[in-house]
């Protein structure tokens, strides 16, 4: 089929050519249009080549953007720690403190290979900052029994946010909006939170 449509194809263009001083402007235009249907038809279903060479398509991948501006969506806290432990000796005044450097930090988790910068402007603080700061309070131990444990105890508070992303597939010939959707979340530290707690003598 395929040696055919080509043979068939030769004689319409030989033919066009011999008879080019006597056929009209529509004869040629019709003998084109065949020659054209019959390669469609016939010798590109036949070709073993990559389609992209012959289709008319441009695929690029996909990518992710943000969608919007951050929401705060309230606040988390990690876990209780101790600070420090002390005994009470049962004197008026007596009391219980602590003031020591801690390592705090913000996070962002969810995300899709946004980069760090846009994410940054988005959420409008550094998601990736880790710095040390000081972790300071104090607790009156009065009225508290002679020989007493007790443990001021810590943990640190984030706000948090979040910021929709949406992706895009790239094809012919630019981006389009798909439906897939994700929310990236952030935790920026705010402060400590702190409590006064019994404990036991340290061994």
């Amino acid at each position: 089929m395929k040696k055919l449509c080509i043979n068939v194809i030769g004689s319409l263009l030989s033919r066009r050519r011999t008879c080019a001083p006597v056929i009209s402007g529509r004869v040629r235009a019709s003998l084109w249009a065949v020659s054209a249907l019959l390669f469609c038809t016939c010798i590109l279903p036949a070709w073993s080549g990559p389609p992209e060479v012959y289709a008319a398509r441009d695929y690029g991948g996909t990518m992710w953007k943000l969608e919007g501006s951050r929401i705060s969506t309230g606040e988390t806290s990690g876990s209780w720690a101790i600070g420090i432990r002390a005994k009470a000796d049962g004197s008026p005044g007596d009391s219980i403190s602590m003031g020591s450097s801690k390592s705090v930090s913000n996070s962002v988790s969810g995300n899709v290979g946004i980069p760090i910068k846009k994410l940054n402007a988005s959420f409008q603080f550094n998601v990736s900052k880790t710095w040390s700061t000081t972790a300071s309070k104090t607790y009156g131990l009065t009225g508290k029994k002679r020989g007493t444990w007790w443990a001021i105890k810590y943990k640190r508070v984030y706000k948090t946010y979040k910021i929709k992303a949406r992706q895009y597939s790239y094809y012919d010939g630019k981006w389009h909006k798909t439906r897939n959707t994700r929310w990236i979340r952030a935790k920026k530290f705010a402060h400590f939170a702190y409590k006064l707690s019994s404990a036991k003598a340290p061994k």
